[in-house]
């Protein structure tokens, strides 16, 4: 290894290390992993590999969260502006149904989400539940969330949860770990989420996680 490379290995150690060092296990025993997302972001997409990496690896010591909703606003009558328009504001309320309806099964949600944000990215190019009948889901049922209140319920808690990350972090995906915003983490947990994690966890000795990597 050339002396440059060794300074620069040397160097992302360190930071690796100064980063997770503010991540730690909450009382429950895992590290909460919320994530922002809109379905027309490509950034949300090429993330999805990151994220399906570290679930496969640490699930029994991570919760994650998906929240679709991005950098979506209301405009003065109340109505929901996406960043990607119409079909990013419709893909985004059936991402939200499908994972209400998935809730408490996390090996869906994730499978799910990778649906979505794979080609042929479903709901948002093709207008289509396909990823949510690939889950299981009743395609009744997703429509009746899709198109009554049930899916305007499902709005405001998705538009509370990324009211602080987009005003802090301005980046979709967003990345929030155990419910604190800190804009440091997101960065560090989106270029390399696997290593973030890995070291926090191996901070602790009781979860026998070692051997974690840059």
């Amino acid at each position: 290894m050339t002396p440059a490379y060794v300074i620069v290995f040397i160097f992302l150690c360190a930071y690796v290390s100064a980063v997770s060092s503010q991540l730690q296990i909450q009382e429950n025993g895992k590290i909460s992993v919320r994530i922002g997302t809109t379905s027309g972001c490509s950034d949300a997409a090429r993330f999805m590999a990151q994220i399906r990496s570290t679930y496969d690896r640490f699930k029994d010591f991570v919760n994650y969260e998906f929240v679709p909703w991005g950098r979506t606003r209301r405009d003065e009558n109340g109505d929901l502006v996406c960043q990607f328009r119409a079909p990013d504001c419709w893909a985004n309320r059936v991402h939200r149904c499908a994972l209400h309806m998935l809730e408490g099964n996390a090996d869906a949600q994730m499978n799910y989400m990778e649906c979505e944000f794979s080609p042929p990215y479903p709901a948002f190019r093709q207008r289509s539940i396909l990823c949510a009948h690939a889950a299981g889901l009743s395609v009744v049922e997703m429509d009746i969330c899709i198109r009554t209140r049930v899916g305007d319920d499902l709005e405001g808690p998705a538009e509370e949860l990324s009211r602080e990350p987009i005003a802090v972090i301005n980046f979709v995906p967003f990345i929030v770990f155990n419910n604190s915003t800190n804009r440091a983490l997101h960065l560090q947990g989106y270029r390399r989420l696997e290593s973030v994690i890995c070291f926090a966890l191996a901070d602790n000795e009781t979860t026998g996680i070692t051997h974690c990597r840059i």
